[in-house]
């Protein structure tokens, strides 16, 4: 027989074999709408993808777990997402177990716990073979069921519990990559983490476990403050309190300026706040929260050129594939905290409680309630929270949202040969393919494998895995954790320890990853150094906890919610303020605070004003201020440009700045260790069902992380 016709023999024996499964699944039919859980047909994975059943929302076919309620799914889920296909499952946080693989997939088997990644890593594009970018150009978790690209999926420690690793696939991994891969926090440095959501405290984790000396925790929410302490920040600051700006707060605190600034909102005016309360010569921004479509942040060219950086990270800047693995064996040895991030744990129906909760601004977790579900948690981030509002331009409906989850593979596609079924991982929603220039590229972590085919919804093939009453459901930043199943690329999922608590680790999935890796390998914040945190939320909390790590010395937090500072505080933060309470801008106040400004500003809210002030709050000469909040879509930054030509500057982190698939493994080992935080992010646990109230709590600022339990 021609060996074409054997390859066409062996592919219909494949479908034959295979079967459509069919499961529950949170379906956003429209923006602005609460979730429908819904059973929906997942077809099985093709060549090179895996089928996982989501414990934490996972992928490849994945058995989805647990899957976490992230500000992004929210976000596409909004009315102001211009650009959301639906309907669609969202969810891209979680954590699974392989179900089925299709042709082609050699590293995956059925009965492998794995993360599915948003962030996808095929290990042969120019941007995985880039060491500069964890951007994969080869290229969902609300369901029950997902299928991933082989490159989007990770296989983790079978020990890793699902409904806590699940939170890797975005906000921790994306927090606290923030942290140690783009801002890359330095030892003894100060750090300021704008917004303590789950990303803001898992920049906070990655700034202590840099070593920064000085971690500032900002947030509006004094609610957030003990959380962010306890996690590494030594101060925390609310805007409200300061009748100047919060840069101008924490450059005076910081004598002139943080080293380290993480946005952590989404918010451009925070965005700019946090770059302005950098220290001028070599502060460096970094923006992890995403803002509202069109929001453009106002940053002047003289800000750069006096030395400051401003910069963004996309999943914290991690290979998604190489370091979700490490990342979830991180939080197995306990290096880090991953189960403070989980303020909830819900049953998946109430998805819709979980969104509720976090825009309540309680964060959290969807974790699944049966134990033979592949993704077995997932956290509710602000990132679908966003794309559920319909801000997101480029939101997809209907969706099955989700991004920071932990699962077990279920099942995997030909081509799969790092993971089998059985094998615990974290869905990685920025890939680490190690074949792209990005990949083999140092600087980066931003692999471009499957980016554009993940930006439209879809599989790298072009299609969708997610069918619901006869139409097609999009996938969600590759991973789609607010699901029992997704399918992921291989490149965008990172094994881990199978010890490791699912509805824990899930959460470094993008929140605690992208801010901690914001201090660590973004800033790089240096020990003895000062640091200012804008926004205390997880990814802010997450910042100072990366400050702490790193050795700062004085961390001051930031935020206009004084109810933050005591968590912040817990997290490592010195100081907290707020910028209501001063007459002058808080870049300006913490200049007159730090003599001069600090050394390292991190921006965690998404503000564009903010990431100015975190800018302008560093020290003259090598102030540096870091972006981790992502503003709204179209926002700009703008800033004085004399701040950089003084030595100042202005960077951002995606997912921390971590090669996602090789630094994941490493998170969850931290974690597991003790070495990073993770359980003080989790405020909130809720079954699936109650995935609205995990929205509504993250709306209205009560949660940091909300875990849903599939």
């Amino acid at each position: 027989m021609h060996f074409g016709e054997c390859n066409k023999v062996k592919s219909e024996m494949y479908l034959l074999l295979s079967k459509v499964i069919k499961c529950k699944a949170a379906i956003a039919w429209e923006a602005g709408n609460p979730f429908s859980i819904e059973e929906v047909e997942v077809a099985p994975p093709k060549e090179h993808e895996i089928r996982v059943k989501c414990k934490c929302k996972s992928v490849t076919a994945l058995q989805i777990v647990a899957t976490g309620v992230c500000r992004t799914d929210a976000h596409a889920v909004s009315l102001s997402f211009k650009e959301g296909l639906f309907p669609v499952i969202l969810g891209h946080e979680g954590a699974g177990i392989v179900e089925s693989t299709g042709p082609g997939v050699t590293t995956f088997k059925p009965g492998d716990k794995v993360i599915p990644l948003y962030v996808p890593q095929c290990g042969q594009c120019k941007f995985c073979l880039n060491p500069k970018t964890n951007l994969c150009e080869k290229i969902s978790t609300f369901s029950e069921y997902t299928v991933v690209a082989e490159t989007s999926l990770v296989k983790i420690d079978a020990a890793a519990p699902l409904d806590k690793v699940c939170l890797m696939g975005c906000g921790f991994s994306t927090g606290y990559g923030s942290a140690l891969n783009t801002a890359k926090v330095e030892p003894g440095s100060t750090c300021a983490v704008f917004g303590l959501g789950g990303v803001g405290l898992s920049a906070v984790i990655g700034c202590k476990a840099a070593g920064a000396s000085r971690i500032f925790a900002i947030d509006i929410n004094n609610d957030k403050f003990s959380l962010a302490k306890q996690l590494g920040a030594t101060d925390c600051l609310n805007p409200q309190d300061f009748k100047k700006p919060i840069q101008e707060v924490i450059t005076e605190m910081s004598n002139g300026g943080v080293d380290f600034a993480i946005e952590c909102i989404g918010n451009v005016a925070v965005m700019k706040a946090a770059l302005e309360c950098t220290m001028v010569g070599w502060g460096t921004c970094t923006i992890v929260g995403v803002a509202p479509g069109g929001q453009s942040i106002p940053v002047s060219p003289m800000q750069l050129i006096m030395g400051k950086k401003i910069n963004a990270t996309f999943f914290g800047g991690w290979k998604s594939v190489d370091s979700i693995p490490k990342l979830v064996s991180d939080y197995m040895g306990k290096k880090f905290n991953l189960d403070a991030l989980v303020t909830y744990t819900l049953p998946f129906d109430k998805i819709n409680d979980a969104f509720d909760l976090m825009y309540e601004g309680k964060r959290a977790l969807v974790v699944g309630s049966s134990a033979d579900r592949v993704v077995v948690a997932t956290a509710v981030c602000h990132t679908d929270a966003y794309t559920l509002s319909g801000a997101d331009p480029e939101g997809c409906f209907p969706v099955i949202l989700g991004h920071e989850g932990a699962g077990i593979v279920e099942s995997v596609g030909e081509g799969v040969t790092k993971l089998k079924p059985g094998d615990t991982v974290i869905p990685l929603y920025v890939p680490q393919c190690g074949e792209c220039k990005f990949c083999l590229n140092p600087k980066t972590n931003l692999c471009q494998k499957i980016r554009v085919t993940q930006g439209k919804g879809l599989m790298p093939d072009g299609t969708s895995r997610f069918t619901c009453k006869g139409k097609q459901i999009y996938h969600f930043m590759g991973t789609s954790t607010f699901s029992e199943y997704t399918v992921v690329a291989d490149i965008s999922v990172a094994k881990i320890d199978a010890a490791a608590p699912l509805d824990k680790v899930c959460l470094l999935g993008c929140g605690i990853s992208t801010g901690y890796g914001a201090v660590l390998n973004t800033a790089q914040v240096e020990p003895g150094s000062t640091c200012a945190i804008f926004g205390l939320g997880g990814v802010g909390l997450a910042v100072i906890m990366g400050c702490k790590v790193a050795g700062a010395s004085r961390i001051i937090g930031i935020d206009l919610n004084k109810d933050k500072f005591a968590k912040a505080k817990e997290f490592g933060a010195t100081e907290c303020i707020n910028p209501q309470d001063f007459k002058k801008p808080i870049q300006e106040a913490l200049v007159e605070l730090t003599d001069g400004g600090v050394d390292y500003s991190f921006e965690c809210i998404g503000n564009v004003g903010v990431m100015r002030a975190a800018l302008e709050s560093c020290h003259k000469g090598w102030g540096v201020s870091v972006i981790v909040g992502v503003a709204a879509s179209g926002q700009e930054i703008s800033t004085r440009p004399f701040q950089l030509v003084t030595g100042r500057t202005w960077k951002g982190t995606a997912f921390g700045g971590w090669k996602s698939v090789e630094s994941v493994p490493k998170l969850v080992a931290e974690y597991m260790s003790k070495k990073i935080k993770v359980d003080e992010f989790v405020t909130h646990t809720l079954p699936f069902d109650k995935i609205n109230e995990a929205f509504e709590l993250l709306h209205a600022g009560k949660s940091i992380r909300c875990v849903l339990k599939l």
